[in-house]
């Protein structure tokens, strides 16, 4: 493990430290390491270490049936901004890390600051053909590692991305196409699930009654929560820290439907200052990431839980400098590592329709098919909401704008956790 990602785990965040990122790989030849001191020199320290022998380690070791892996981390002494990438499927396939400096952080492909509400952002249509250029230029290695498993499992691979580099890549939205096969999104292909490096929870299969909170301006949200046992709290969202931070029955989901911002204009780079609005979206009122991470959220460690944030940037993450410059924070990493199963949040803004819909087609769907799991319902979704975008799009042509925001908002929406977590709420008319 590599030792930026250990000092994470423990510190309670994600390292993209450019000095400790990676895997360990073995030395050159040639390359004399550290040079050891000559037995009896002066100073020389006696070892009382025990070299043993070398045990084979099976790479796919851990991985589910249908589970692929992906690791995306930052490269070092390439003088840019690049990153690697490794990955193996349950069967053996496998994408072998190769020092590949090109794969440079790309300037303008974060969503968040890319596709806004309103004014302000770009147009829709140049950010789509922009991310299919960034998909024509992905790794050869990355695009054979994506057929091969195609070929060997179909399309229903569970995909787990651990991406500790903070370049905010919409992996979701890397097209693949191949020779026989239908050029798709990857998070309309795979059931994705993206990793903090928290262990999986114990609890994947999400049971007992809601607790959400709803802003005012989004009834619409309570309603869909209406036929579930559901305790809501319509005043504060501290009101809504304080039932997860105490003891209870287990909880199925955690919902907010409210505003989000991803900093203030003093600290725009700070983790801290993610934050959940309360009220309007020009609010100063809310809880900061930071606030929530303070919390013991004791309600989910022991039967876990879906918490789905359904507010803007609620799953970007960022470093706190005030506590430390090589740390990614994020609501996902803090609920997960409270123990809950799994997390919805988005990686930019939605607008108020599209952020309902989505939340009722999901509940609709885990309710009429209970053992889906949410990961699955949620690549289905971008599945119906990019079939009908085409490659005759004009930056001119408004209707193509229309049908892209629904796309861009579909794959905005980020699912962490286990890949195999179903929600099962209670129905409003069960009793304990």
């Amino acid at each position: 493990m590599p030792n930026g990602l250990r000092r994470a785990l423990i510190n309670g965040g994600r390292p993209f430290n450019p000095h400790a990122a990676g895997p360990a790989r073995p030395r050159p030849p040639g390359d004399p390491g550290v040079a050891e001191a000559p037995a009896g020199a002066p100073g020389a320290e006696v070892s009382t270490t025990t070299v043993l022998p070398s045990t084979p380690v099976d790479p796919t070791a851990g991985l589910p049936p249908r589970t692929a892996r992906l690791n995306v981390w930052r490269e070092s002494g390439t003088g840019r901004e690049s990153y690697g990438l490794a990955g193996i499927c349950c069967c053996g396939i496998a994408l072998t890390y190769q020092r590949q400096p090109q794969q440079v952080r790309p300037p303008k492909l974060a969503l968040g600051d890319l596709i806004r509400r309103g004014s302000g952002g770009e147009s829709p249509v140049e950010t789509f053909w922009r991310l299919r250029s960034w998909s024509k230029d992905a790794s050869e290695g990355l695009k054979g590692f994506i057929s091969a498993i195609r070929r060997a499992h179909g399309d229903d691979v569970r995909m787990i991305i651990e991406d500790f580099t903070g370049y905010d890549l919409p992996w979701e939205l890397l097209r693949h196409r191949d020779r026989g096969l239908a050029g798709e999104w990857l998070g309309a292909l795979f059931p994705i699930a993206r990793s903090v490096g928290t262990p999986p929870a114990a609890v994947t299969d999400c049971t007992g009654e809601i607790l959400a909170y709803v802003a005012p301006d989004m009834s619409d949200d309570r309603a869909l929560l209406d036929r579930f046992r559901t305790t809501t709290t319509d005043v504060t969202l501290k009101d809504l820290l304080n039932l997860l931070d105490a003891e209870g029955d287990p909880v199925s989901l955690v919902y907010v439907a409210c505003h989000g911002r991803y900093g203030n204009a003093d600290k725009p780079s700070s983790g801290a200052e993610i934050k959940l609005l309360e009220g309007s979206r020009d609010s100063k009122r809310g809880i900061s990431l930071r606030q929530v991470h303070a919390r013991d959220l004791l309600r989910l460690e022991r039967a876990g839980g879906l918490v789905f944030l359904n507010a803007c940037h609620s799953a970007r993450e960022r470093v706190d400098p005030d506590l430390d410059n090589t740390v990614l924070r994020s609501f996902a990493r803090v609920f997960l590592d409270a123990g809950a199963s799994g997390f919805i949040g988005t990686m930019g803004e939605v607008g108020l329709k599209h952020g309902y819909d989505l939340a009722k087609n999901l509940l609709d769907a885990l309710s009429e098919n209970p053992g889906t799991p949410v990961a699955v319902a949620l690549r289905d979704h971008r599945r119906r909401v990019s079939a009908p975008i085409g490659d005759d799009l004009d930056e001119d042509d408004k209707e193509a704008v229309g049908k892209l925001l629904p796309f861009f908002y579909a794959f905005m929406y980020a699912y962490f956790g286990s890949p195999e977590t179903t929600l099962r709420p209670t129905p409003r008319e069960e009793t304990r």
